[in-house]
C-alpha cells in the first residue's frame, strides 16, 4: 500500500462500515480489498470507524418490524407480525381467529372468492382439509363465492356418501354379499 492509499483509508474510515470502505477504495484505486485487510489496517494504524456493529441486550435489529407489520409473500399470501419476538401468522388466519374463533385441527381457512387480498370476514370460510383437497382436485374453487360455497356443499355430500358406504361395507351389508 502506498502513501496515497494509506492517507485515503485514514481519511475515509470514520463513520463507515467495512463494506462501504471496500467499495470506496475500489472506486478510487480499482483494487478490491477484503474485510480482513481493512480490519488489519485499522489495527495497524489504531483507527476505529466509530460504527458500532455489535448488538446489545434490548437493541433491535435493523430489520426489526413492529407488531401489526404486514408483507406479501411470493405466493400472494399476506403475513402479519402478531407477537414478539418474530411471531408471524397468515393474515387470514389471524383475522379468522380474532373474530370467529380458533381453527380446529384438520381444518383450513379459505378465501371463498380466491382473492388472497380480500380479508372481508364473509370471504373467509373454515373448511376441512380433506374437503379442501377434494375441491382442489375437482376444480370446485371459483372466483365467485356462491360457486365455491356450492362446491363445498357438494364435496361434503360426497364425503357423507363415502362414509356411509364404508360403514355399510364394514357391517357386511354391501350388495355383492347379499345377492
Amino acid at each position: 500500500m502506498n502513501n496515497n492509499q494509506i492517507a485515503f483509508l485514514k481519511k475515509n474510515i470514520k463513520g463507515k462500515l467495512t463494506s462501504e470502505i471496500i467499495d470506496l477504495y475500489y472506486k478510487e484505486f480499482n483494487v478490491l480489498l477484503t474485510k480482513e485487510q481493512i480490519k488489519a489496517f485499522k489495527r495497524k494504524y489504531k483507527i476505529t470507524s466509530g460504527v458500532n456493529t455489535k448488538f446489545y441486550k434490548g437493541q433491535k435489529a435493523h430489520n426489526w418490524k413492529p407488531i401489526g407489520y404486514e408483507f406479501v409473500r411470493d405466493d400472494g399470501y399476506v403475513y402479519i407480525k402478531v407477537a414478539e419476538p418474530n411471531k408471524w401468522d397468515f393474515k387470514h388466519h389471524y383475522l379468522y381467529k380474532k373474530y370467529k374463533g380458533e381453527i380446529p385441527e384438520g381444518y383450513s381457512v379459505v378465501f371463498l372468492d380466491q382473492d388472497k387480498s380480500n380479508f372481508d370476514l364473509d370471504n373467509l370460510q373454515l373448511l376441512e382439509r380433506r374437503n379442501k383437497l377434494m375441491m382442489k382436485n375437482l376444480h370446485l374453487f371459483s372466483s365467485n363465492k356462491e360457486i365455491t360455497k356450492t362446491g363445498m356443499v357438494l364435496v361434503e355430500l360426497m364425503n357423507k356418501i363415502n362414509d356411509i358406504n364404508k360403514i355399510n361395507e364394514g357391517d357386511g351389508l354391501n350388495e355383492t354379499e347379499n345377492s
